[in-house]
Formats: structure tokens, C-alpha cells, sequence
């Protein structure tokens, strides 16, 4: 189903810059991020991040993993200016093997 989004909620340039810096800050453990723009389960404006990291980080051992999604999550919600989103963020992650297999294309790097 198509949903028309708001075009106050269209922050494409605020939200791609802030995908830019993060990726180049975690490089290459981070291999893309990817979003989109939708109405969460409690049908309020949301985006929705889907995260790539290497098959090296998903290697590591769950508490190592779960700090690094954490620096990240916390990085991408710092560059965002998250009062002037107007949304709030979701955060998903998947390693490079799992997209492999998976071969998802809303989680593709962007061509």
C-alpha cells in the first residue's frame, strides 16, 4: 500500500547528510545504511533505518555487537537533530552475509 508522507516530514537532505557522516565515521565495519519513512505500530510518524555491518563486527561476541550498534544508533541520532525530525527513529541491523543470503532489495546499497 502507498502512503503519501507528509512533505514537512521530508528531511531527505538532513537524514542522507547524517547517513553520509556516520557511515564515513565507521567505515568499513558500517557497509550502508538505507531508510525509510512510515507510520509505526503506534501509527505515528516513523523512520526506519536498516543498517549493514560487516560480517567482521557480526563476528564478535554479543556484548561487543551490541556496543557497537549502540555507538552507532547513538551516532546517527546525535547527527540527525533529533527535535527537528519530527519522527522518531527505528534502528534495525544486519550483517553482510545475512543480506547476502537474504538478497532483500529495501536493504541494498543505494546504486
Amino acid at each position: 500500500m502507498y502512503v503519501t508522507i507528509p512533505a514537512e516530514l521530508r528531511k531527505d537532505a538532513l537524514i542522507n547528510a547524517a547517513i553520509r557522516t556516520v557511515v564515513r565515521e565507521f567505515s568499513p565495519k558500517v557497509k550502508h545504511i538505507r531508510y525509510n519513512i512510515g507510520k509505526d505500530w503506534s501509527d505515528e510518524w516513523a523512520i526506519f533505518f536498516r543498517i549493514v555491518i560487516s560480517d567482521e563486527v557480526a563476528a564478535r561476541s554479543v556484548r561487543q555487537r551490541v556496543e557497537f550498534k549502540n555507538s552507532v544508533t547513538n551516532r546517527m541520532m546525535e547527527e540527525l537533530d533529533l527535535p527537528n525530525l519530527d519522527m522518531w527513529p527505528h534502528f534495525d541491523y544486519r550483517s553482510e552475509s545475512e543480506q547476502s543470503a537474504r538478497n532483500d532489495p529495501d536493504w541494498a546499497p543505494v546504486a
